[in-house]
């Protein structure tokens, strides 16, 4: 599972992702990973310190504190003791001073101090209680600061979501083993006990696996995708918003040292993983491909780069009712590329042959798209296309050949192919 990484993604995302509620829409998932030093593991909490001040937790390594220290503080939330209770809270309420203060539209109008700190090793008071504070997920401590935050209902839900923080981190840091098939036992025997969980525990769960999917390992690549087959269709939607971000992860090697490193293949690997679950990543993928139009319905600037993974996938899953959407797509694609060295410095330069070039590569992510349908409607996305410019007609070639199963030599030709099976070229 690790082979030379001991700190792989999975821990590492429940470490630093915070799962949306149940049956919503994710619209990103994070993963933000320290490059600072490991420290020595929190140590012990006078649990009689004046109320009113937040408990201080000196470390850096948030994997190990949430996977051990955090998670065993949110399990005894599931006693009687309402000291121990206030104890637990006390880590992050009251909030400490933030490091930035923003107005409503997310506008920075005050800094109060540093952040992140240029040296982790030298904090001031303040830094030093604020990344305590960050140690804590956002949504535990969103949840330990509301009203209701003593209930027993929520009480409960905290408790168990330090038991799943702790199931992942020993998973995490448990020995591979040597045999393919008791690694891959070990895989699923994890995902059944966060399953049990209910809507929690798969939330987490599919966000463990598919940060794995960053792993430099193959075979943890592998057994990633096999968890996320086996939930199926609750996990299409993370899937999905996986591929408008990307990955890197942070690892450390076996001499102690940190690295951050990612798999060239992630992308690929969330696509093969969505084909697999089958036609409901096909309806996501339109989801996301009509939604994510600016007011003028058009899709400018650089995001041909997200949205072809989202191509790729329905020209493979070939459902008749994305047809369209594909289609939509040869006109509504507004590509401008910039001059990388202008944007460094802070300019936008319109690099009109990085444009020209980017925009033939997404048509052709379009014809190999339309190659997947075994209908002739779908003849009509790649003469629009091969129309544009001429330049497609290697791809267009290949294309209509893939459809219809006949070769046509010139547009002209293609055009009374099309006519001849009574595909109506301006839009049916």
């Amino acid at each position: 599972m690790k082979k030379a990484v001991l700190a792989s993604a999975l821990a590492l995302l429940a470490a630093c992702s915070n799962p949306p509620p149940a049956n919503s829409t994710p619209d990103e998932i994070n993963g933000a990973f320290s490059n600072a030093p490991r420290s020595n593991r929190p140590a012990a909490n006078n649990s009689n310190e004046p109320r009113g001040t937040s408990i201080v937790v000196d470390t850096n390594d948030v994997g190990e504190f949430r996977g051990t220290r955090m998670a065993q503080l949110l399990q005894s939330l599931d006693g009687e003791d309402e000291t121990q209770w206030q104890f637990v809270r006390r880590h992050v309420h009251p909030q400490p001073t933030p490091p930035v203060v923003l107005d409503k539209q997310g506008k920075v109008v005050k800094r109060n101090y540093p952040w992140p700190p240029e040296d982790p090793k030298k904090l001031s008071a303040p830094q030093k209680a604020w990344r305590s504070y960050k140690l804590w997920p956002d949504f535990v401590a969103a949840m330990l600061h509301a009203d209701n935050w003593a209930s027993a209902g929520v009480r409960a839900r905290l408790a168990a979501y330090g038991r799943m923080y702790e199931l992942t981190w020993k998973f995490q840091t448990a020995r591979e083993y040597q045999s393919p098939t008791a690694e891959s036992e070990h895989w699923r025997a994890y995902a059944e006990s966060m399953l049990a969980y209910g809507a929690d525990g798969e939330a987490m769960l599919v966000r463990n696996m598919i940060l794995a999917l960053t792993n430099p390992s193959e075979d943890s690549v592998r057994n990633a995708q096999s968890v996320l087959v086996q939930v199926g269709e609750p996990a299409v939607e993370t899937l999905c918003a996986a591929l408008w971000i990307g990955f890197r992860q942070a690892a450390m090697l076996d001499d102690g040292s940190l690295t951050v490193q990612g798999n060239a293949n992630f992308n690929k690997y969330v696509v093969d993983t969505l084909y697999r679950i089958g036609p409901r990543a096909g309806s996501q993928a339109v989801f996301e491909l009509e939604n994510s139009l600016d007011e003028r319905g058009r899709a400018p600037g650089t995001a041909w780069r997200f949205r072809k993974h989202f191509v790729e996938l329905l020209g493979r899953l070939a459902l008749p009712d994305s047809l369209r959407t594909l289609e939509a797509e040869i006109e509504r694609i507004d590509i401008t590329e910039y001059d990388s060295e202008a944007l460094r410095q802070g300019r936008q330069v319109v690099d009109k042959a990085g444009t020209d070039h980017a925009t033939f590569v997404y048509r052709e992510y379009l014809l190999k798209a339309f190659s997947g349908f075994r209908t002739p409607e779908a003849l009509r996305g790649v003469i629009r296309i091969w129309t544009l410019d001429e330049d497609h007609n290697e791809g267009a070639i290949a294309a209509i050949l893939k459809i219809s199963g006949k070769s046509v030599r010139s547009l002209k030709e293609a055009r009374a192919l099309a006519s001849a099976l009574k595909v109506d070229l301006k839009g049916g």
